[in-house]
């Protein structure tokens, strides 16, 4: 758990609120929950948490082969939405849960996940 919980609870709460996202959360590169938001009760957050970092850890090293550069962000598509990764530098990434009910278009939401992903870095690297 992080030390600077209060802060990255902060960050969430106004990611979503400026969104309209449901859920998010933002885990360790090691697939730790660090901060989570509103995620859908029943699910297992450390299980979703150590998949996002594998997704995560996949998607740069495939990058890497193809000498694409840093990979900004994964973004999945499921019939019921989408679930949009951005790594937030060494240490974490961040998690959002996109459902067909949001009002913002998808871009803006993964430019806001960007936003959010260089604050967390931020947050955690001051």
């Amino acid at each position: 758990m992080s030390t600077k919980g209060g802060g990255l609870a902060d960050l969430l709460r106004d990611f979503q609120k400026d969104t309209g996202i449901k859920s998010s959360a933002i885990v360790s590169r090691d697939g730790l929950v660090m901060q989570s938001q509103d995620l859908p009760s029943g699910m297992d957050e450390d299980i979703v948490a150590a998949n996002a970092a594998r997704i995560l850890f996949l998607g740069e090293a495939t990058g890497k082969e193809l000498a694409k550069g840093e990979l900004n962000q994964v973004l999945l598509q499921f019939e019921n939405g989408f679930i949009a990764l951005a790594g937030a530098g060494p240490y974490a990434a961040v998690m959002a849960l996109i459902t067909p009910e949001n009002k913002l278009e998808t871009g803006a939401i993964l430019f806001s996940i960007g936003i959010l992903a260089r604050r967390v870095k931020n947050l955690l690297s001051g």
